[in-house]
């Protein structure tokens, strides 16, 4: 694989993408100056972009060879959830000890089907800017990692990034709606891998996004606390019911009743 230094993370591509991995360094370099104003953030010291044309692949040139040791051990209990995995994102952030490695899908690959979960959860976008995006979103997700985040604030922060990085929303405003539902006053789950029905799945981005969203315009010193320090999911979620004034068992059907009526009339 061909190879280049986009500030201080490598970008690692075969030659027939080299136009794919243009629209993706060009992202990468924009993503860590909006990641540094917005919430203070760096680019981990040992930071691995790729773009991603075969999942197996992908995991194993970036792991350390330990961790590729890991792989292939662990592969046959794993291959059925990565493989429905790959068919719906257009990247993956992955961690091995201190390094971080980042794969993104090139517009060819996003081109042959759109996702369920891009459908249902985005605006409508091209290709490139797609691409372009799910740079963004993963890269967050890198920079972030360190914070040990829940599923919701971390993928909250990673959309909310990339409507900065875009300069308008990129979420459906109709998923707002989502937010009503007997289901969302439950907690979301830990983490968004260990999600396996996709309308769960899409619950998490949903939900994710417009807490997130709310926090940044309402309450940007709180968010901005949390992003300071790891602290346990059951922290943060205290820290947030104290400020809304609720407990900890109403916090979600609280919070979902807030940001709806702080939404509802704008979009």
């Amino acid at each position: 694989m061909e190879s280049r230094t986009v500030g201080r993370l490598t970008l690692y591509f075969d030659h027939e993408d080299e136009d794919a991995a243009g629209v993706i360094g060009s992202a990468c370099e924009r993503t860590l100056s909006i990641v540094h104003e917005l919430w203070g953030l760096e680019v981990p010291d040992d930071c691995r972009v790729y773009v991603m044309t075969s999942w197996l692949r992908f995991a194993l040139h970036s792991a350390p060879w330990p961790w590729r040791i890991y792989w292939v051990i662990t592969l046959p209990l794993r291959y059925a959830a990565i493989q429905r995995l790959w068919s719906v994102a257009g990247g993956w952030a992955l961690r091995y000890g201190r390094r971080r490695a980042v794969g993104i899908k090139p517009p060819r690959l996003l081109g042959e089907a759109p996702s369920e979960i891009g459908k249902r959860v985005f605006v409508v976008r091209g290709i490139d800017e797609m691409v372009q995006h799910n740079t963004c979103h993963e890269l967050v997700h890198a920079c972030s990692d360190d914070l040990g985040l829940p599923a919701w604030p971390r993928e909250g922060l990673a959309m909310i990034t990339v409507d900065r990085f875009a300069g308008k929303p990129t979420v459906r405003a109709e998923t707002l709606e989502i937010l009503v539902r007997p289901s969302a006053s439950s907690h979301p789950v830990k983490t968004a891998k260990a999600v396996r029905d996709l309308d769960q799945l899409v619950a998490v981005y949903v939900q994710g996004y417009w807490l997130t969203r709310y926090l940044a315009e309402t309450r940007p010193e709180l968010l901005a606390s949390l992003l300071k320090r790891t602290r346990p999911r059951k922290q943060v979620e205290s820290v947030l019911a104290a400020e809304l004034e609720v407990s900890l068992e109403e916090f979600w059907s609280e919070a979902n009743q807030a940001v709806r009526a702080h939404f509802q009339d704008r979009i």
